[in-house]
């Protein structure tokens, strides 16, 4: 094994030389082992329905035999795939299943940018809370009045809507990047990697200003670092072997090679290696302008300072400096020795490109020392201590090979098969009546029946016998029936292993009942959940890695146009250096709680519809597939039914008012005719009374001087009866008024 150079030296020393031989040294080590990738093959080859006959040679040749003669049997050897319909079935899944991530600062300052934030907010409150006041008691303030909430419900509605600008910008750049890398699909791809050879290895990098993301064949990869590493990215080093055409070197390496390098490059020197790749690859072996580059990545060993002093306003502050710097006299600098990530290309054994520190390097604010390299995986297994990468499909081959045995061993089994035999004398066949055996068998097999000679005689010419017939059983169709169902064991076995069950697959009985169905969808469920959670978390992993390195991409800022998930049209508008100076982190839910939630949410659309909804708020509700979206929706959704509620809450009142008004308007109507028409019958009272009085209507109020005091005294008690009877009336509409306006409920 190749001796890496010495890594913890100066920096002046790291030179061309000393990179080439850092690079060779590392290429040597990984050697690119042939039998991983013939393992690899087969395991493509088998979730593709490609089958090795070699593995199969115990079986086509049992006898050892040389002579082919004897290696023919009436059956062929085929590859009946049951691989690939469940791996199918979960990438299927995988597709549909929500995938909800969230981007947060987790600058040092977010808790004092939040703090600042709230109270703005409840000052803000609280100054309408007062103009509010102001106005409710007469004096004009000059500012409208606003309805406010509870002062604890504001406060909770101050802190729910605090978003950070960083953590907005943050998101918009993941959501861009997710639109413009097709993230989504490239996880498909690499989740698919993770079930058949369980690696996923994906690449992160920048170039001409913009971020590059790929997966990558895991065949082609070679790492070396500590034996707990989870994640590809904190490896120590990492070779990365690929073919490329001549016009794809100098697109990518344009900047870098020479022009003499480029006439080299028409001539490979490596042109017959090119055949021990992938045939996956669909790289042609005799292609004349494909060539091999390999991508080498590793950590070095470097000085970085501490540099600390005091700024304009005589405040104590630290600065990051490197090895290059030179401190001023009575400067204090405190050095250590941490990691930095290196790079460079070998290009057809023969040019070095690229060789220096990684311009893209990730680190932590934490840690000074700890950095990621740009390539990531994550293995299926969590413990494996065979040493070797363990899949879905590995786990599965097994039972492919002994599913295919079988079928051959069936299909031998119906080439035996002969059903009934009947042994006959051939001479009984009526040859003197012209018959051939040709004949015979054409009637036997046409009409299921034929005629015979009873007459006919054998070689010694004796008599043969009618009886001595008989009919040979040769039908194995039973046995067939077995090995069917033992085929079909295997298979169900194979199923079970992974947690295929019947119902998942959608096939469900008659006589299957609602809850027997559920609990089996469940524990099918339960059995893959830990995969797609462990591969979810790798998905986490690269979208921070994305984040991280889009920092460095955007240093000079961003701006595009891109497309939502939900279709809508969205600006990206990143300024680089406040881009550059945030700290973000990604989080990802867990997409199987989310999908229950969603699920069990979409099941109640109808009664939504029910409750009067609107027809676009149900359609947005289906079409979701982000939880966190759905709240928002229907958070608007609340907001917008409390707005109608209350606006016909005020029309109502306003209709209330309005009919009480117009019932006191007829109330008074009527009270005004009534009191017209008792002052009417008041005084056709008083007329009639004077006139029986002998008095007349206008007189004045003793009478007539002419009438008696016995007249006089009767006037006077009926003007009085009017008078009582006016008062009366007059408190009984008091009354009725009363009434009529006290308010409903009270």
């Amino acid at each position: 094994m190749a001796t890496i150079p010495k890594q913890r030296i100066p920096l002046i020393e790291k030179n061309e030389q000393w990179g080439k031989d850092t690079i060779n040294a590392i290429i040597e080590r990984a050697s690119f082992s042939t039998k991983r990738n013939l393992e690899l093959e087969k395991l493509y080859n088998a979730y593709n329905g490609v089958m090795d006959p070699n593995e199969y040679k115990f079986l086509l040749n049992p006898y050892n035999t040389k002579d082919e003669r004897f290696t023919r049997f009436p059956a062929e050897l085929r590859n009946y795939n049951i691989i690939k319909p469940p791996i199918d079935l979960m990438m299927g899944e995988k597709s549909r299943r929500p995938f909800n991530s969230s981007v947060i600062a987790v600058n040092p300052d977010v808790v004092t940018r939040k703090t600042e934030y709230e109270q703005r907010a409840l000052q803000t409150y609280t100054q309408q809370a007062m103009i509010n006041e102001l106005n409710k008691s007469g004096m004009q303030t000059g500012v409208p009045s606003q309805e406010l909430p509870p002062p604890e419900q504001a406060k909770q509605e101050i802190t729910a809507s605090y978003k950070d600008s960083r953590a907005s910008m943050g998101q918009q750049a993941l959501d861009y990047m997710n639109y413009d890398l097709d993230i989504q699909d490239k996880h498909l791809a690499a989740f698919l990697d993770y079930m058949i050879c369980g690696r996923p290895v994906t690449y992160k990098g920048v170039e001409f200003g913009d971020v590059v993301y790929n997966v990558v064949y895991p065949g082609d990869v070679y790492s070396e670092g500590s034996p707990d590493v989870e994640f590809l990215e904190d490896e120590d080093m990492i070779a990365v072997r690929k073919v490329m055409s001549i016009n794809r070197i100098v697109d990518t390496f344009y900047d870098l090679l020479k022009p003499e390098e480029i006439d080299e490059l028409e001539s490979p020197s490596l042109r017959t290696d090119i055949g021990t790749y992938m045939p996956s690859q669909n790289i042609q072996p005799d292609g004349d302008r494909l060539t091999e580059v390999v991508h080498v990545c590793w950590k070095t060993f470097g000085q970085l300072g501490i540099r600390s002093y005091m700024d304009e306003y005589n405040m104590p502050q630290e600065m990051e400096v490197d090895e290059s710097y030179k401190p001023e006299k009575d400067e204090k600098i405190e050095w250590f020795w941490v990691n930095i990530p290196y790079e460079g290309y070998r290009v057809d054994n023969k040019f070095f490109l690229g060789i220096g520190p990684l311009s893209h390097a990730r680190g932590t604010m934490n840690n000074l020392s700890k950095c990621k390299l740009p390539y990531n995986s994550r293995t299926y297994s969590q413990r494996n201590l065979t040493g070797e990468d363990l899949s879905i499909v590995k786990m599965g081959m097994v039972y492919q090979k002994l599913y295919n045995i079988f079928h051959y061993r069936m299909e031998l089994s119906i080439a035996k098969n002969k059903d009934k035999i009947a042994l006959m004398e051939i001479n009984t066949i009526p040859k003197r009546h012209g018959w051939t055996e040709d004949q015979f068998m054409y009637y036997a097999d046409a009409l299921g029946f034929a005629w015979i000679d009873s007459t006919a005689e054998g070689k010694s010419n004796e008599k043969v016998t009618f009886n001595q017939f008989q009919v040979l059983d040769m039908s194995l169709g039973k046995y067939i029936e077995s090995q069917f169902q033992l085929l079909q064991s295997v298979k169900q076995e194979w199923e079970d292993l992974i947690g295929i069950n019947r119902q998942r697959k959608g096939n469900t009985f008659a006589s299957d009942t609602v809850g027997a169905n559920e609990r089996a969808n469940f524990q099918s469920s339960m059995m893959s959940e830990e995969m797609f959670r462990r591969f979810e978390k790798f998905q986490e992993k690269e979208l921070q890695g994305l984040i991280d390195t889009s920092k460095l991409a955007w240093r000079d800022g961003k701006k595009a146009m891109y497309i939502t998930s939900d279709g809508r049209e969205e600006l990206l508008d990143v300024d680089g250096m406040s881009y550059m100076e945030s700290e973000f982190g990604v989080f990802v839910k867990s997409a199987g709680k989310e999908n229950e939630k969603i699920q069990s949410l979409k099941q109640l659309t109808a009664q939504f519809a029910q409750s009067g909804s609107q027809p676009a708020t149900v359609a947005e509700i289906l079409d979701a597939s982000n939880f966190s979206q759905l709240k928002l929706l229907l958070q608007k959704v609340d907001v917008a039914e409390k707005e109608f509620q209350q606006a016909q809450q005020q029309a109502q009142q306003a209709m209330q008012t309005q009919q009480i008004q117009a019932n006191s308007q007829a109330l008074e109507q009527a009270q005004g005719f009534e009191a017209n028409q008792n002052q009417l019958d008041r005084d056709k009272d008083i007329y009639i009374a004077e006139l029986q009085a002998g008095t007349k209507l206008g007189a004045t109020q003793d009478g007539d001087p002419g009438m008696s005091e016995t007249d006089r005294e009767k006037l006077s008690l009926e003007r009085e009866k009017m008078n009582k009877k006016e008062k009366a009336d007059s408190r009984k509409l008091d009354i009725q008024e009363k009434v009529a306006n006290k308010p409903k409920g009270k």
